[in-house]
Order: C-alpha cells, then structure tokens, then sequence
C-alpha cells in the first residue's frame, strides 16, 4: 500500500494576469494491492488506485478511482490461463469516473468524463522451452569469501 498528501497552492495569474488564481486544498492519493496465493497454482489478486478531489487554478477536479480483480490458474507447467475484470463497478459504484469543473468571472463550465467500465478480460498461455532449472553463476577466483 502506498500514498501520498500533500498541500496544494496555486497563486498567481491566467491570460497575462487578467485573471487572478489563488486556490488551495489537501490532496491525497492511495495505490493498493492485495496479492493472495490460494493454492500453489491458483492466485488472486485485488488492486486499488485512488485520487482525492482535488483544486485547480479554474475550478475543482473531483475523486476518482478505479478497482481491479484478477485470478490465475496454472494448469500446467507450461499453460496458465488469467481472468482480469478492469474497473470494476461494483453495486452501481461510478467507477473510473471524474467530474472536471471549470468556472471564472463571465463562465461555468463542468463536465462528467465516463470511461470504460466492467472490462473482462481473458488471457491463455503457453511457454514454450519454460525452464525450472536455477541460474548458474560464474564463481569467483577469490572463492566464497569475497565481499
């Protein structure tokens, strides 16, 4: 799990100065992931990312995030087959969805950016000449009491 928070501040002037900025806001951002080995050939996996709303010199940016699943079989040693469902709106969430809103002295102006939802994909592969043998690596002329 990782993130950020921070101030932002924005002072100074838009259109040489004809317009004055001066905005400030907490913004934070969280990215996770949950790895989880259910067998040794079966696994799941869950990750988050998320953006606060956030101020701009004209206006608001609001939240967003997206949630991911993804599951993977290995069937054999060489053939693994993948399930990702990208974007996931679960119970009618507005997933992958931002709100962007401008406004000024003589204008207002927002709009809802929608992207793709509920994507499902399928994956099948095969590796070829797949290897479980370990690296070797050269040895030393000084033996294993280099450092």
């Amino acid at each position: 799990m990782g993130g950020n928070l921070y101030n932002l501040k924005i002072n100074g002037g838009l259109f040489e100065n004809t317009v004055n900025v001066n905005s400030r806001g907490w913004v934070y951002a969280i990215n996770s992931t949950i790895n989880y080995q259910v067998t040794p050939s079966f696994s799941g996996q869950f990750n988050l990312t998320y953006l606060s709303a956030r101020n701009t010199a004209q206006g608001l940016d609001s939240r967003f995030y997206q949630p991911n699943f993804s599951l993977k079989k290995n069937l054999k040693s060489n053939l693994t087959v993948a399930v990702q469902w990208q974007n996931a709106a679960l119970f009618g969430m507005k997933v992958n969805e931002q709100r962007i809103t401008t406004s000024g002295q003589d204008f207002y102006t927002t709009t809802n950016y929608i992207q793709e939802r509920n994507i499902v994909l399928f994956n099948l592969s095969y590796t070829f000449n797949k290897s479980d043998r370990k690296a070797k690596l050269p040895v030393s002329e000084f033996g294993e009491k280099e450092f």
